[in-house]
């Protein structure tokens, strides 16, 4: 074969070739670079989901127990405010009791409970006590019972009264039945 032309070096690929694959090559490597960077964020993100998960659970707990302590402060307040009350009125109560006991009555003892009264301590008669003190005392509790004892030594009557009220005349009184 004769040509008239010389031959001359065909190149592997060519210009269009190459440019179509370093176009190719560049977007490629974009996409490494870019899917990297992705990557890597995500991780980091993923890393202050963690984080972020285990705050929450912290913070979860604590306003649990919070909120437990909270239930008890309130408890704790009612009661406080109950038993203020109650000394209150124990107070009233004891105040209105020695109100009630006349000048020529001495009390050695009183002791106060739910539903009694125990009394102990000297007049001058017996007369003293039940003219003065024992119509008080009956009309508020429904059994009153006094036993006297002269007492040579002092010229005076020694007694004890104890008074009680049935729990149910107590329910009554206070509305409950």
């Amino acid at each position: 074969m004769h040509s008239y032309k010389t031959p001359r070096k065909k190149p592997l690929f060519s210009k269009d070739s190459l440019l179509w694959m370093m176009f190719v090559s560049v977007i490629f490597l974009a996409l490494v670079v870019f899917g990297s960077y992705l990557y890597y964020k995500s991780s980091g993100y993923q890393d202050k989901l963690t984080k972020v998960e285990s705050s929450n659970k912290i913070l979860s707990e604590s306003v649990i127990s919070y909120e437990k302590e909270m239930k008890i402060l309130k408890m704790q307040s009612v009661l406080s405010q109950e038993v203020k009350s109650s000394n209150m009125l124990l107070k009233n109560s004891i105040k209105n009791l020695f109100d009630l006991v006349p000048d020529q009555i001495t009390l050695t003892k009183v002791v106060m409970e739910k539903y009694m009264l125990h009394l102990e301590g000297t007049t001058h008669t017996k007369d003293t006590y039940r003219l003065l003190l024992e119509p008080p005392l009956k009309s508020i509790f429904n059994t009153s019972k006094v036993n006297f004892k002269f007492n040579g030594l002092i010229g005076k009557y020694e007694f004890t009264s104890i008074n009680s009220m049935s729990e149910d005349g107590q329910e009554e009184i206070d509305g409950k039945k």
